[in-house]
């Protein structure tokens, strides 16, 4: 059954035009009435909900019923298309480790252009996928092959005729101020997703990108991270080692003065820890502070004299 023949209608009628045909033959052949057809009714009913549906229009407009298993190749193939997405646009936020301790709010300046709703309008030749689509039937096979838009340019948008004050050349520019909000303790690699702000849709079966932030926290010059735990070198000479050195840690709070003594001769092969002292985050974890240190001893070889001195010093403390 020719659904546009039991209308009346040709393939290129108007929604409107189908309704309106349908009513006609609805009110002429409905069965309450004396000359009314039940049969024609149903057909009439069958061909109206068809080709007054889009999707349904469109698959009988194309139909690839001579796959197994009533297989739509076309339909497939369009149903991909339009979840096609866009590239994202990734940008690379730098901060310090000061930054990390504290947290902070960035202010990014970004922009995007987009079609103008105004002027622009989905193409009618291709239903906005860009591309139409050609029947070539050999014997029970039904070929599909599809052509770039020449309505369109292939973008899937019709653009007016008429004037618009809203836009540029079919476009609208946008901008946007965007706060990212980076918490304490934030670890290096964390990202912020803004929708639809990266490479925008050329057509209406396409999605827009996304803009993704990228957190890169820079190389701090005394410490080393890892996680909420900062780590830092101390060198001390052989004598500082044993008799201790007065050494200063740029906290980010305020200046931590220690004197190594108190933790007796320093052992390179050991941490030292300063408790709570770290990086924290918003949850009120809270790192520490490692201390490694490493021992520049003297190039010297000892004579008789100097070797008595030294030995006899270091019994006097229980040195062995």
């Amino acid at each position: 059954m020719d659904y546009y023949q039991t209308l009346g209608i040709s393939k290129d009628a108007s929604p409107d035009d189908i309704k309106k045909a349908y009513r006609k033959l609805a009110l002429k052949y409905h069965p309450d009435k004396n000359d009314g057809n039940k049969e024609r009714f149903q057909q009439i009913q069958e061909a109206y909900e068809t080709l007054s549906n889009p999707q349904k229009k469109h698959e009988y407009d194309e139909p690839q019923n001579n796959f197994p298993f009533n297989f739509h190749f076309n339909s497939f193939f369009t149903n991909n298309r339009q979840r096609s997405k866009r590239q994202n646009h990734q940008y690379d936020v730098q901060i310090s480790l000061r930054d990390v301790f504290y947290g902070l709010v960035k202010k990014i300046k970004v922009t995007r252009e987009k079609h103008c709703q105004t002027c622009s309008n989905t193409c009618s030749h291709c239903q906005g996928s860009g591309r139409v689509s050609q029947r070539i039937q050999v014997g029970p096979l039904i070929q599909i092959i599809e052509h770039p838009c020449q309505h369109c340019h292939s973008t899937g948008i019709k653009k007016s005729e008429s004037f618009c004050g809203h836009c540029q050349l079919g476009t609208l520019k946008e901008e946007r101020i965007i706060e990212i909000n980076i918490p304490k303790g934030c670890e290096n690699g964390k990202t912020f997703i803004y929708e639809d702000w990266g490479e925008q849709a050329r057509t209406p079966t396409e999605i827009s990108g996304d803009l993704i932030i990228r957190v890169v926290i820079q190389e701090h010059n005394i410490f080393k991270r890892h996680h909420l735990d900062l780590i830092m070198d101390v060198p001390v000479t052989f004598t500082e080692s044993i008799i201790g050195k007065q050494i200063l840690i740029p906290h980010f709070d305020n200046d931590i003065f220690i004197d190594t003594k108190g933790f007796g001769i320093i052992n390179p092969n050991k941490q030292y820890t300063l408790y709570d002292k770290g990086l924290h985050n918003e949850q009120g974890n809270k790192g520490h502070i490692h201390l490694r240190f490493t021992i520049k001893y003297p190039d010297k070889v000892l004579n008789t004299t100097e070797h008595f001195i030294l030995q006899n010093a270091l019994s006097q403390v229980n040195l062995e």
